[in-house]
């Protein structure tokens, strides 16, 4: 994909933070464990933070809080993919949630790669950092339940 002003690229990410909010708030109305449905319904709300910060966008007051990369446990990076469904465990929900937290992570570091302008670079490192602060919430989630039973 190619962007040719930074509003293209802030649309692509409005678009993707929309997407991230969808499918959690999609995947908390078909999970029939209630506190797996709450868990994520807390995610669809910091993205749809993330979607609103975005589209309500000022460049240069974004980038002047920075915010350092936190601590990174890595278990995500080493975790396949799973469908979420109906009948999915706290395990996959838990799974699936760092995987997507991961990928968004990821998402924002590319984009910051792609813009010259150091104000707007700085705001997609922040949000870089903000999803990665998500995959640690639900990495230390892991860490502290999953591999506590295993």
């Amino acid at each position: 994909m190619e962007f040719v002003e930074l509003r293209d690229i802030i649309d692509f990410a409005v678009e993707k933070e929309q997407e991230a909010m969808d499918f959690y708030n999609e995947h908390a109305e078909k999970v029939k464990e209630k506190s797996i449905a709450e868990e994520l319904r807390k995610m669809a709300l910091m993205e749809k933070g993330h979607r609103d910060r975005l589209k309500n966008l000022d460049v240069e007051a974004a980038s002047q809080n920075v915010k350092k990369s936190g601590e990174n446990l890595k278990i995500a990076d080493y975790l396949v993919e799973i469908e979420p469904g109906p009948d999915m465990s706290w395990q996959n929900a838990i799974q699936i949630a760092m995987k997507r937290e991961l990928a968004a992570m990821n998402l924002y570091t590319d984009l910051a790669k792609l813009v010259s302008d150091p104000m707007a670079k700085q705001m997609f490192k922040n949000l870089s950092a903000e999803e990665g602060s998500h995959k640690l919430y639900w990495e230390k989630i892991w860490d502290e339940e999953v591999l506590k039973d295993n």
